[in-house]
């Protein structure tokens, strides 16, 4: 038993290290300010669509919702299909619109429609939030981490969030996308094999449904809740899903396509998260399932004020072989670790963007705003990491629940005004912080009165939106260059990206390159824990997750020497052959946006 839990050490250790290496890898694509934040506009569907995918969750997944799962069956499988739909949208419509804009910041696109004035309120109501909702989501996993493997919960949250600073602060927006690429191809089949080891644990498809009707459990194949005490109702799958496409149509989320080649690589990649969020609404239900019928009792052993969220971690270690324990660790940690890089990058880049430089450094140079940028990268995720530590050292769950509905209370009115805006043009510069107040307000009423979650986020919506139309009749009152900044901001935003005229130059076969070589690397580590002492059927188990990976990264090395050869992006061929060199790539073509 020690021999494997120290395998599983291993493992997890051997995960940190492949992700610090990415970043080291990818600093050389870091020339300039916007290489740092946006990956210089130079992002592929399919690497931006797996970053948006992995920085959509976090190890709420393996535990919160797998409790839910592990109760009420299918059910769960609403909050994925909502964010389905979210990215379902964005696809149709607002990516591409997003990419247009043509920014850095989300808040320095507010500051283009509404005013410098508008902008600043977003950045001090909402940095402080954002901040404390990323340290509960690394205190929550360092949590769940400690109580069911026994783990110190203090060094993994030091752990983690060092880990994830590092590549931040080295590697900036293009380590962030490429990490969380690697994550995803670890967590998609390992996924897959628990969901099907669970599948086998009963039979199958069918056996799942006959043993569900044999327990008497037939509430697990509802997708909503009935009764008087029913929680997940119709209604609240509609609250869900209104605020989940709001929210993800929203210029706050604007910053995840940034970093695309232009509106149609934009569009892809939130195709590609939509398609992910899909196919995760199937996997991720199916072993709390069978946990609740096959494993009930070591469920309920679990050392948790909730045992049923331990319910994936038990299948797992029932069924997976000796080794593969720890890559369901590293698989919670890939999702809390994609999600917190993010938010470094994403706080960094606005501290610089929208604070540092108007206020402090006007004239700024590119490579001090770049070095402004990492030192705000590391002041944001020591915060985090700090105010983790310090909540991890206080007892009771009440604290936690009450910041989670702090949270949520506040960051519905917030995105009410930033989805309107994208489709309601006459309104004056301090339409979104009347909507942003009138919401507030019906959160206070709201958390007073103690609303339900689907009363208080209809409530809230409505009353944001309300005081966002009240303002409308005014805009008749404002001055006409403003009327004409407003025009020209949705006129840029419909407005195509010419990728070769504004950014210049792309690396696509690079990016397929080391990062299909990266999978390689991670492949053939997975393949040599077929000598950890298992039976047949574990080694079998291991090598096919493994030779997936490693398939995976030949095919992308392979289809890199395609790209170089065929591509008709300019200086593609020129890069690639630096890159082949040892040399760093040559800087881009200027940035015109």
């Amino acid at each position: 038993m020690g021999q494997q839990v120290y395998v599983e050490y291993v493992v997890i250790a051997v995960y940190f290290l492949i992700m610090l290496a990415t970043a080291f890898v990818f600093q050389r694509y870091n020339n300039k300010f916007s290489d740092y934040f946006r990956s210089g506009s130079q992002g592929t569907w399919w690497l931006v669509g797996s970053s948006i995918f992995m920085a959509s969750f976090t190890a709420w997944t393996y535990t919160g919702a797998v409790g839910v799962a592990y109760e009420s069956g299918i059910t769960i499988s609403l909050i994925y299909l909502a964010n389905a739909l979210g990215y379902g949208l964005n696809a149709v419509l607002t990516a591409r619109w997003f990419r247009q804009l043509r920014a850095t910041t989300y808040p320095e696109v507010v500051r283009a429609r509404f005013g410098t004035w508008t902008q600043q309120f977003y950045i001090y109501v909402g940095i402080l939030p954002g901040i404390l909702m990323a340290s509960l989501t690394l205190w929550g996993v360092a949590l769940f981490t400690s109580a069911v493997f026994g783990l110190d919960q203090t060094m993994l949250i030091v752990g983690v969030g060092v880990v994830v600073l590092v590549y931040s602060v080295v590697g900036g927006l293009w380590a962030v996308m490429a990490t969380d690429f690697l994550q995803a191809l670890i967590l998609v089949p390992m996924t897959v094999l628990v969901a099907v080891l669970s599948l086998g644990a009963v039979g199958g498809i069918d056996g799942l449904i006959s043993e569900i009707g044999a327990q008497g459990h037939p509430e697990m194949l509802q997708l909503f809740d009935r009764g008087p005490e029913a929680t997940y109702t119709p209604v609240w799958a509609s609250a869900f899903l209104v605020f989940v496409v709001i929210s993800y149509n929203s210029i706050g989320s604007s910053v995840k396509f940034f970093s695309c080649k232009d509106g149609r690589e934009a569009s892809r990649a939130s195709a590609l998260a939509a398609v992910l969020m899909l196919l995760g609404s199937v996997l991720w239900i199916i072993p709390p399932m069978v946990a609740r019928l096959r494993f009930s009792e070591f469920v309920d052993a679990q050392p948790l004020t909730k045992p049923a969220e331990a319910a994936y971690a038990v299948v797992a270690m029932r069924l997976l072989p000796a080794g593969m324990t720890g890559m369901i660790v590293v698989a919670m940690f890939a999702a809390t670790m994609s999600s917190l890089s993010t938010i470094f990058n994403q706080f960094a880049g606005i501290m610089t963007q929208d604070v540092y430089k108007p206020f402090l450094r006007p004239k700024a140079s590119e490579r001090e705003l770049f070095v402004a940028g990492r030192v705000a990268t590391v002041v944001v995720g020591a915060a985090i990491v700090a105010m983790a530590v310090h909540l991890s050292r206080r007892s009771g769950g009440a604290l936690f629940d009450s910041m989670l509905l702090f949270g949520s209370l506040l960051g519905t009115p917030m995105v009410v005004p930033l989805f309107l805006v994208l489709f309601i043009r006459r309104t004056p510069p301090w339409s979104a912080v009347a909507s942003v107040c009138a919401g507030l307000a019906a959160s206070l009423l709201a958390y007073t009165m103690e609303f339900g979650y689907a009363a208080t986020v209809f409530s809230v919506t409505g009353t944001s939106t309300a005081g966002y139309l009240a303002t409308m009749p005014f805009w008749g009152r404002t001055p006409p260059e403003y009327q004409r900044k407003v025009a020209e901001f949705h006129e840029k935003m419909r407005t195509p990206v010419d990728f070769e005229a504004e950014v210049g130059s792309c690396n696509d076969s690079a990016q397929l390159r080391l990062i299909g070589r990266l999978a390689c690397v991670i492949g053939g580590f997975l393949f040599l824990l077929i000598a950890v002492p298992n039976p047949l059927a574990g080694r079998f188990q291991i090598a096919i997750v493994s030779l997936c990976v490693f398939a995976f990264g030949c095919v992308m090395v392979f289809a890199s020497r395609r790209a170089s050869g065929g591509s008709d992006c300019p200086q593609a061929q020129a890069a690639d052959a630096h890159h082949q060199d040892g040399k760093e790539l040559p800087p881009c073509a200027p940035n015109q946006e």
